[in-house]
């Protein structure tokens, strides 16, 4: 039996296509741990409307940002958490230019608030790179809830027999696997690399 046929490609953000950025470092207000704290704090207490509204996510943050203490201004913050929150991944990134030159399509399903939706589409590229960006804060439902995937599936122009998501978080594979997805967990690229193979022949 000859390889299965791929159209689509579609992956998660972070620890996927991107990593956990250094952040904290000497020249740094707050520690890598302060960081960490604020952040954790500020997305247990925000509301589902400041998640889904960049002005909104601003503006909350700036509110908490004085409530903790941060002794500059919310916009340099937001710039260096911007800045130093996450890394692409330079080698995956070429992964999905090689896919695209080979007339495989490329998209990013991801949770993400539209503070960071923003961030990732213009800042990053991945709006130019990619065929499409498929963010929990845009389709109104979160991985590894089916109603992420289904309002996935209905925006790409492919069958999804013939399309097949990596993540790194065994849910969300499980989940992708019951909506009728080809479904692999990216533990690093090697491996993802091997599963295209085995399961398409792509070298």
């Amino acid at each position: 039996m000859g390889a299965r046929k791929l159209s689509g490609v579609i992956f998660d953000a972070d620890g996927v296509l991107q990593h956990a950025g250094p952040f904290g470092t000497q020249d740094w207000v707050w520690s890598a741990r302060q960081h960490r704290d604020f952040v954790s704090g500020f997305y247990r207490t925000a509301g589902p409307e400041t998640l889904a509204d960049v002005d909104a996510f601003i503006a909350a943050c700036g509110t908490a940002l004085a409530e903790a203490g941060w002794p500059q201004d919310a916009a340099t913050y937001l710039a260096r958490w911007a800045e130093g929150n996450v890394t692409p991944d330079p080698a995956m990134l070429e992964d999905v230019r090689r896919l695209r030159a080979a007339g495989i399509a490329c998209y990013l399903g991801s949770n993400q608030d539209a503070f960071w939706a923003a961030h990732l589409e213009t800042a990053l590229g991945y709006g130019q790179l990619l065929d499409g960006l498929f963010l929990s804060c845009r389709l109104g439902a979160a991985k590894p809830q089916a109603a992420f995937f289904e309002a996935m599936l209905a925006q790409i122009p492919l069958p999804r027999e013939d399309l097949i998501f990596f993540d790194d978080k065994a849910a969300n594979v499980e989940a992708a696997l019951a909506c009728g997805l080809e479904a692999r967990l990216f533990t690093d690229r090697p491996q993802y690399l091997r599963d295209l193979e085995e399961l398409y022949g792509l070298a």
